[in-house]
């Protein structure tokens, strides 16, 4: 299935035990290469694995092989959990991560790196001065950043955007408390980012873990929504990133076939 003009699909990591069946074959052929799978589907991938641990350099250049089918086949890199969560900036992972991008970089198969901020992390002084210093420390690659908290919907954060040539990330959340709304945001590179989270409220705060807080597979309808969004971004910028990251049992993999579907509907 081609893509609609200039809008690019991919999942939120590719290694879930439970997409055997849903999405890769079960039982698993010897030897199967999930990535190639995924790159004869998809435009990208998001790599999650790097949030909790940093890829070695071997691991990354394997990642290179596994796609080197697929030439336009490329890697949003989730930074790891230190820097955005525990909100660390020490030299050593600094370090270690831009090692494992080099592979990635070097094939032209690196995308940019996505920072993924916590909904405890809200706008002031000093959370927003953390982003400007972390910014700085991976300003050799586009950076998109999400937010969860809505506070950071603010005329002075999309200022600092635009300025220093950031990515905002619009997501697709469950709308509970404050969290940030659904918006249609291109700020700098001429790119922009959807995410897509799902709308589990039942279980996005229940502390129950990943699998059941993305336990969501989208309607017709939502999907409907979602391709207007995609539109208003697609109307801003060059490129529109669309990931799916409501993975479990591979609800993302065909939620984004779908949303591409409509997308091309529409188109014609």
């Amino acid at each position: 299935m081609p893509d609609p003009e200039g809008v690019f699909f991919g999942p939120a990591g590719w290694s879930y035990a439970d997409w055997r069946g849903p999405v890769y074959p079960e039982p698993l052929p010897v030897r199967f290469n999930h990535l190639a799978f995924l790159a004869a589907e998809f435009d990208f991938v998001e790599v999650n694995t790097s949030f909790y641990r940093v890829p070695a350099p071997a691991l990354t250049s394997g990642w290179v092989s596994k796609t080197a089918a697929y030439q336009d086949f490329i890697f949003w890199i989730k930074l790891h959990q230190s820097f955005t969560h525990e909100r660390k900036l020490e030299k050593p992972m600094i370090e270690g991560f831009h090692a494992c991008l080099q592979p990635l970089a070097e094939a032209g198969k690196l995308a940019g790196l996505l920072a993924q901020f916590p909904y405890s992390f809200k706008l002031e002084p000093a959370n927003l001065a953390y982003l400007q210093d972390l910014a700085g420390h991976f300003n050799a690659y586009p950076l998109a950043v999400e937010f969860r908290h809505q506070s950071w919907l603010n005329d002075e954060v999309l200022a600092f955007f635009n300025k220093s040539g950031l990515i905002w990330a619009n997501i697709d959340q469950p709308q509970i408390s404050a969290s940030l709304p659904l918006t249609a945001l291109v700020t700098g590179q001429g790119t922009a980012y959807l995410r897509l989270h799902g709308r589990n409220y039942k279980d996005w705060f229940s502390g129950q873990g990943r699998d059941a807080r993305y336990d969501y597979c989208y309607t017709d309808s939502e999907l409907g929504r979602l391709a207007e969004v995609v539109a208003r971004l697609k109307e801003q910028a060059k490129k529109v990133f669309v990931s799916g990251n409501n993975h479990y049992k591979g609800s993302a993999v065909k939620n984004l076939l779908q949303l591409k579907e409509i997308l091309l509907k529409r188109q014609q």
